[in-house]
């Protein structure tokens, strides 16, 4: 795959907890880490339901992001998927890799 931005590191696996979300502000954009059992992903740190942003919290069962204006949920995997309205529309999950034990985020805005 050929990216046309650029790989900027987040956070050290090491700081992040299993089962929680952390929020990240990368080069102007707020950005959320969801950490769970089967692996770590990036999304976009805004709901897309009503653009309200993320904050740190514990995932819901675990594996669920929810908003904390309306209860919107999404699935804490590689799709972002809604799990639990009024949110219509998935998370923008974000190109991520971790690297000699650092999560980075492709930056292509």
């Amino acid at each position: 795959m050929q990216h046309t931005g650029t790989f900027v590191p987040i956070a050290e696996v090491t700081a992040l907890r299993e089962g929680f979300l952390s929020t990240h502000e990368i080069e102007g954009r707020a950005v959320v880490v969801a950490t769970t059992a089967a692996g770590i992903h990036v999304y976009d740190g805004t709901c897309p339901h009503a653009d309200f942003q993320f904050g740190a919290a514990r995932l819901r069962r675990g594996c669920e992001i929810e908003c904390q204006m309306h209860g919107a949920r999404f699935t804490a995997d590689e799709t972002g998927e809604v799990t639990k309205g009024p949110a219509k529309e998935p998370l923008w999950v974000l190109e991520s890799r971790v690297v000699d034990g650092v999560v980075e985020v492709l930056v292509d805005w």
